[in-house]
């Protein structure tokens, strides 16, 4: 008990003061007034954007590329092996000081003398936590949800029970669809303004995430909770309400949702959270991740070395040539090993011919290097589009259109290959060799490619390309990328590799010792390599 009782008493402290402060890089200026707070003087406004400051802790690249790359078969295997079972706690230990702080948000507003005049301030610190949860359920399964965090109302509270996920994901969507109906509706509330360090305090934008959110989610679960599933399409699609579309190329978060790092730090300032995507591309005892043949495959029509078989013109910008300027894939299964350090100094890649045991495409060296505005992104419109085209082309909740699946495939390729070139425009780190964008009769024979090209006759072959560009759209959201792969089977996959299978990730080990009856609950018992074999809700 007194283990427990330090330990969440440590999270009071810690997720307070990170929330008052934003400890992370960059958010310092946002929250000068608010530094150095402790729980009961933190502002509401300074917890909220600590909520969003938390956002960078997410990423967790070392999970990303010793996992998720490869059991994606998005990344070439390496013979580096890096165990995942060490970085797989890494968002659970971030969750729930996150938890913490938005419970003390809601306190914190029911305490004060008008609390109806921080309902947007509620909603949106709502859509936050919303969005850290599901990701919980889709990484652990069951999860302490109701009674967590809450260890200073009492001893009760000190070992809390998990919460079935079919019950949190209703919580969950039931909060999301009161944000989405309720922000910006109601007079005298309280404003953030320009304060507000995700959107701005843009209702319209927030109202976007909300509901995109809901759609993946209503998709996601559509086997096993249709009805819920189909009033959730309905009320969005049916109802017209706000989703990411014609995004403006020159502010991209507005349909693009993540942590923007120009939005949060000073002109030119690297954002802190982004050093360890820096060093899980340039570590070679955690990554050395290169171009995959089975991402190729879906990307080149040839294996011309020189690159003249690209259709997918995402690929200049998510890869770049090996150190002899070829285009030369990684096989996916790591049968031919890989050499050479193309991310190991400099602002631009190695000049060619330099590095001669880099055999292999890699990543891009900028993007791999981008600190100042690299996106760490949650949903994009190239995603919404993609999760309305199997709405139409299955008929979920709406009336099945095979025309209007293929106009919402189409939208989701050409708005990711949008996005992607924006990004690079407005991106500082790019300016020494950004790609030009590509031409309208660059994107017409891309999208008429037989490898893209859309049929809503054959359902099985749409389906299929709807999973695969939806699967290469969220190349740098290996968790999104994740989740379509269990829950579709259909994504591209070589033959030759078969890695373990991972259907969720496992408890922390210190559960078992601080929380042992309800983690006993929870696994049976189970050890870490037998845990990762249960399927989560949404796959069962």
């Amino acid at each position: 008990m007194k283990i427990i009782k330090k330990s969440i008493y440590s999270l009071l402290v810690c997720g307070a003061l990170c929330g008052a402060g934003a400890c992370e890089k960059g958010f310092e200026e946002i929250n000068t007034p608010y530094k150095d707070a402790s729980e009961n003087t933190a502002s509401i406004s300074g917890l909220f954007n600590g909520l969003v400051s938390s956002l960078g802790k997410y990423g967790d690249d070392a999970l990303n590329v010793s996992l998720l790359y490869p059991i994606t078969n998005q990344q070439a295997y390496q013979n580096t092996v890096a165990p995942y079972l060490n970085y797989s706690v890494t968002y659970w230990s971030q969750y729930y000081p996150d938890l913490l702080v938005y419970k003390t948000i809601l306190r914190k507003i029911g305490e004060q003398a008008n609390p109806q005049s921080f309902n947007n301030i509620k909603y949106m610190a709502s859509v936050l936590m919303a969005n850290k949860t599901l990701r919980m359920l889709d990484y652990y399964g069951d999860i302490p949800y109701s009674q967590a965090s809450l260890a200073k109302e009492g001893n009760t509270y000190f070992r809390p029970p998990y919460d079935a996920q079919p019950e949190v994901y209703k919580s969950v969507l039931a909060d999301l669809k009161a944000a989405a109906d309720g922000l910006g509706t109601e007079t005298g509330q309280v404003n953030l303004g320009s304060s507000e360090s995700f959107l701005n305090s843009d209702f319209t934008a927030w109202k976007k995430f909300a509901n995109a959110l809901r759609l993946r989610y209503a998709v996601r679960l559509y086997a096993k909770e249709k009805a819920i599933a189909d009033a959730i399409i309905t009320d969005i699609i049916g109802g017209n309400k706000p989703l990411p579309a014609n995004q403006n190329l020159t502010s991209l978060y507005l349909d693009n949702f993540g942590l923007w790092p120009s939005r949060v730090t000073v002109a030119g300032q690297t954002l802190g959270a982004l050093d360890s995507k820096w060093d899980s591309y340039r570590e070679l005892s955690i990554s050395n991740i290169r171009m995959s043949s089975n991402v190729w495959q879906q990307m080149s029509s040839t294996n011309a070395t020189n690159g003249s078989g690209i259709f997918d013109p995402r690929c200049y910008v998510y890869f770049m040539t090996n150190n002899a300027d070829q285009w030369v894939p990684q096989p996916q299964n790591g049968s031919q090993p890989e050499g050479g350090r193309p991310y190991d100094v400099g602002t631009e890649r190695k000049a060619i011919g330099s590095d001669p045991a880099n055999k292999f495409a890699c990543v891009n060296y900028l993007m791999a290097y981008d600190r100042v505005f690299y996106p760490i992104l949650i949903i994009t419109e190239a995603d919404v589009h993609f999760l309305k085209a199997e709405i139409y082309q299955r008929g979920m909740g709406v009336a099945k259109d095979i025309a209007k699946a293929k106009a919402e495939y189409e939208a989701g390729i050409t708005a990711s290959v949008n996005f992607w070139y924006a990004y690079t425009q407005l991106s500082p780190t790019w300016a020494p060799a950004r790609p030009v964008a590509p031409t309208a009769g660059q994107m017409t024979a891309f999208l008429t490619n037989p490898a893209v090209l859309y049929n809503g006759a054959n359902d099985a072959d749409a389906l299929k390309k709807i999973a695969t560009q939806s699967w290469l759209a969220t190349m740098f959201q290996p968790a999104e990328s994740w989740a379509t792969v269990r829950r579709t089977g259909l994504t591209p996959k070589d033959p030759t590799y078969n890695p373990s299978v991972v259907n969720k990730l496992p408890y922390p080990d210190d559960e078992n010792v601080n929380n042992h009856e309800n983690w006993q609950k929870a696994t049976n018992g189970e050890n870490p390599t037998q845990q990762v074999q249960k399927k989560v809700y949404w796959m069962q």
